[in-house]
């Protein structure tokens, strides 16, 4: 049975613990709210800009572009963005399992990955997988050009045709205590018949996203200077930047959000601990004293 100095001395660490905990979640309220700012300010702009992409392809001719053309051959490229650092829940591990869950219908060997992030880096080296390209310590103040050099090699692969499916693997920030992993079907941007349905069915394609059904029903008319093949292949380009600096922005202020959330938990949990031990203490130290007295009554009887 643990001493009263031993219960002190847990007392001590504990709350010494709950102190570092309730800075980080000091730290993490403050990145978050910057965090959840940069993601709901660009949310329209990504959302329009989906919009618009759709009715591009419903008024364009297919061999106007490379990138609305649907490649049959080629490997599988997928951006996996998670967190660098733990402490941020189960949110990393649901991305992880979502990315997994993606990857294990296609071979190894046909697979390219580019993970943002740390904790996919390593885990998807683990694995085995090739990974072409990759950055660490993007969660504060990301810009778009950040994520260039990733469009660049999911645009420029698949004109070519080295890949036939570009995939975007993130965390979709809904508020501040809610979020949820996404995968985001990047190109090509209509489904192709080949695909299987039933596994395609949680996927959210890049230029069908749900929000903006309800306006597929718009109807504009473009006009193009100096002509659909010169213009197209720059408005496309700058939409899928676009969406992959969304996808971070998104997976930033979740994780921030998470993180806060886990340290509240903790420090809370450490207070808890504190109080039930310093009863623990006080009824040990209660016991003694009675003893003592006890023991003083005896010897002076």
């Amino acid at each position: 049975m643990p001493s009263t100095r031993d219960i002190k001395r847990r007392i001590k660490l504990i709350q010494t613990t709950s102190q570092i905990t309730r800075a980080m979640e000091l730290v993490a309220a403050t990145k978050m709210k910057r965090a959840e700012n940069e993601a709901r300010t660009s949310q329209p702009y990504s959302a329009r800009g989906r919009k618009i992409l759709r009715a591009l392809m419903e008024h364009s001719d297919v061999d106007v572009s490379p990138f609305l053309k649907t490649n049959m051959k080629g490997k599988i490229l997928a951006l996996v963005v998670t967190p660098d650092r733990g402490l941020c829940g189960a949110l990393a591990g649901n991305v992880i399992r979502s990315a997994m869950a993606l990857l294990s219908k296609y071979p190894k060997e046909e697979i390219d990955l580019m993970t943002i992030g740390k904790i996919g880096q390593d885990t998807f080296h683990r694995q085995g997988y090739s990974i072409i390209a990759t950055a660490t310590h993007m969660d504060w103040k990301p810009k778009v050009f950040d994520i260039r050099p990733f469009a660049k090699i999911a645009l420029d692969g698949y004109s070519t045709e080295k890949y036939r499916r570009v995939y975007l693997i993130f965390t979709h920030f809904v508020s501040s205590s809610s979020s949820r992993p996404a995968i985001r079907w990047l190109f090509p941007f209509s489904p192709a018949e080949s695909e299987d349905v039933e596994f395609l069915q949680h996927i959210e394609p890049f230029a069908h996203g749900p929000k903006e059904q309800e306006h597929a029903t718009d109807n504009f008319e473009y006009l193009f200077e100096p002509s659909p093949e010169k213009v197209l292949p720059y408005v496309i380009r700058n939409l899928v930047e676009m969406e992959m600096y969304q996808a971070l922005l998104d997976s930033n202020a979740s994780e921030h959000s998470a993180r806060m959330i886990a340290m509240h938990s903790a420090t809370e949990n450490a207070k808890e601990l504190v109080d039930d031990l310093s009863l623990t203490f006080n009824q040990m130290r209660q016991e003694g004293i009675t003893r003592e007295l006890a023991e003083i009554s005896a010897s002076n009887a």
